[in-house]
């Protein structure tokens, strides 16, 4: 798959777009949808790590993971996306999957048998049995992109100034691309989810999502990883995030990007959402890139992207807590107390509940996905009560 003129092609140069669903909650758990104690936004997947490697030892706690793992995402799921009509998957992960801290330090050195690189291995191999494309989400950088919760760790954003952090995260990116540079299943790398996605903290550096400053930070870490990418990997698809505004990012010629795709994540209500997909279609054409929204949860919006013909990934397949049309299936189940229960509680907790066959399914959520999934569309009017529709 390659850009050309701001639309994607497959190998045999039909056009294609990307509509899918996250995987959010499997690789790298946030404690508001999964079933983990914690506290939203102030708790992270990193907390829940060190206490249970504090608890139990980092083998045992690697079992535990890949317990719920194992159950959180199985073949039945990527069956079940498949047969909704949709044609891709975004999933994200964060750097602890492949290593045992934030020096680099590879879990296994042998890739084949490092946990990360399984699980990638895996849902490539199943997206593919399935007709699906993959879009390999780094959700949770070394040091942390952003002061949020969903990047693993919580109020640090220590990335950008910490050359150890961009060194670990660069050997990261050039084993991703190393390792699947010719696989046709993968459509893109997605480089860093959300940066500077710092909005409602303070610290040193809680930076302001909106300034240019932050932006310059973030387009700085782009850049570099692009060329470590590049020296491997030439022919994948790149997509870098403006966040919540694509006119964040920079033309890519004058930094030598090709083959990209600029991505938004849109939490808005439906006349913002339609605004920022106008902008988006506008970047697109004036830049030759493709355009991706690859967050969202508004099910107009499902519509609204088909419109201006932009790439699509909702948040998300699951969750243990219905929140409005965030997902697709969801589950009240008991959570983890990482802190007090035994392992086997934890072990238990995170083991076949949490397959989907057993959570009630969200029928105008996957309803709504199954309608928009070839790329109809209903024309926007502003100003018109989209919610009674």
């Amino acid at each position: 798959m390659k850009v050309v003129n701001g639309r994607l092609l497959e190998e045999d140069g039909r056009e294609i777009v990307l509509r899918g669903v996250n995987l959010g909650g499997w690789l790298i758990q946030e404690s508001w949808m999964c079933p983990v104690s914690g506290e939203d936004r102030k708790w992270a997947n990193l907390d829940t790590l060190n206490i249970l490697e504090e608890r139990f030892g980092k083998e045992q706690t690697q079992i535990l993971f890949e317990t719920y793992q194992d159950n959180w995402i199985t073949e039945w799921d990527i069956k079940n996306i498949a047969e909704k009509g949709l044609n891709a998957l975004r999933v994200p992960f964060w750097y602890r999957n492949f290593m045992t801290d934030e020096t680099g330090t590879w879990i296994e050195e042998d890739f084949s048998k490092n946990p990360g690189f399984k699980r990638l291995d895996w849902i490539i191999k199943m997206a593919e049995k399935y007709g699906l494309y993959v879009i390999l989400d780094m959700h949770g950088c070394p040091g942390g992109q952003s002061m949020d919760h969903c990047c693993g760790t919580l109020c640090r954003n220590d990335l950008y100034t910490k050359e150890e952090y961009l060194k670990v995260m660069e050997n990261l990116w050039a084993a991703i691309a190393e390792r699947y540079k010719e696989n046709k299943t993968v459509a893109a790398y997605d480089i860093m989810n959300e940066p500077q996605n710092n909005g409602g903290y303070e610290g040193e550096h809680s930076y302001d999502p909106f300034l240019e400053e932050s932006w310059q930070m973030s387009n700085a870490v782009y850049d570099r990883m692009i060329k470590v990418i590049r020296n491997i990997d030439k022919d994948h698809i790149i997509t870098v995030e403006g966040i919540w505004r694509v006119s964040n990012l920079p033309d890519p010629k004058e930094l030598g990007w090709e083959n990209m795709m600029y991505q938004t994540h849109l939490y808005d209500d439906d006349e913002n959402f339609y605004k920022w997909t106008l902008a988006m279609a506008e970047t697109r054409d004036r830049y030759g890139v493709a355009g991706f929204v690859g967050e969202f949860q508004n099910l107009h919006g499902l519509s609204m992207c088909n419109e201006q013909g932009l790439s699509w990934t909702t948040w998300s397949y699951k969750g243990v807590k219905d929140v409005g049309t965030f997902f697709w299936y969801v589950a009240e189940l008991p959570k983890a107390d990482v802190k007090n229960d035994t392992y086997e509680e934890i072990l238990t907790k995170w083991g076949e509940s949490l397959r989907t066959e057993n959570f009630s399914e969200k029928e105008a959520v996957t309803e709504a996905i199954r309608i928009y999934s070839d790329g109809r569309f209903e024309e926007y009017s502003a100003g018109v009560n989209h919610s009674e529709e």
